[in-house]
């Protein structure tokens, strides 16, 4: 009896682990990131539901559109995201699950770096101060989008100006990763920032 109860305990755990049921929260990932040529969005999702998932370019552009109100059963579901055609800059993958719920995270694409820190065109433009409490400058004139990301990834502010000041009052305090990219949508720099109370 002992030996049956632990065989048939051994199938459950198989079957589960197996189907996915064990996964308990939904999910979105991207990788390699940064990327050259192509890279891997990877996404989980509990349970079936109505999917979208789209990529965009920093200026809130659709670049491609993989689901569209798709419905899916719950899994584990990759997608090869092919930039070979794009020019380098940010790109976010964002994947709607239901009409309540969705997670994004933000994608580099590259042509020869293979770091995050690799990615500095002008070394000598850097945002200040660094922490700040509320404003930072950016020591470049012109038009430019500045793209504002959680450490996760997660697009948190996005805006195109001509300005050299940036308020942040609107984001809590801790660590953020800022990304500067010309009108032709091309990094300039990308910079890790601190907001502090």
């Amino acid at each position: 009896m002992k030996k049956a109860k632990q065989l048939l305990l051994s199938v459950l755990l198989t079957l589960s682990v197996g189907t996915g049921f064990s996964q308990t929260l939904d999910s979105l990932n991207v990788f390699p990131n940064p990327f050259s040529v192509s890279t891997n969005i990877h996404f989980d999702i509990v349970q079936s539901d109505t999917i979208t998932l789209k990529v965009f370019s920093a200026f809130g552009q659709t670049i491609r559109t993989y689901y569209q109100s798709a419905i899916l059963p719950g899994g584990s579901y990759d997608i090869n995201f092919s930039g070979d055609s794009l020019g380098d800059g940010i790109y976010f993958v964002r994947l709607d699950i239901g009409s309540t719920k969705f997670l994004t995270k933000k994608a580099i694409k590259t042509g020869t770096a293979s770091r995050l820190e690799d990615i500095m065109v002008d070394p000598k433009l850097i945002v200040f101060p660094n922490p700040t409490t509320d404003r930072i400058t950016i020591p470049l004139s012109g038009f430019k989008t500045i793209v504002i990301t959680d450490l996760s990834g997660k697009m948190v502010k996005s805006i195109t100006t001509d300005q050299n000041e940036l308020s942040l009052s609107d984001l809590a305090a801790g660590q953020y990763e800022l990304s500067i990219l010309t009108s032709q949508g091309t990094i300039w720099r990308v910079q890790k920032i601190r907001k502090v109370e």
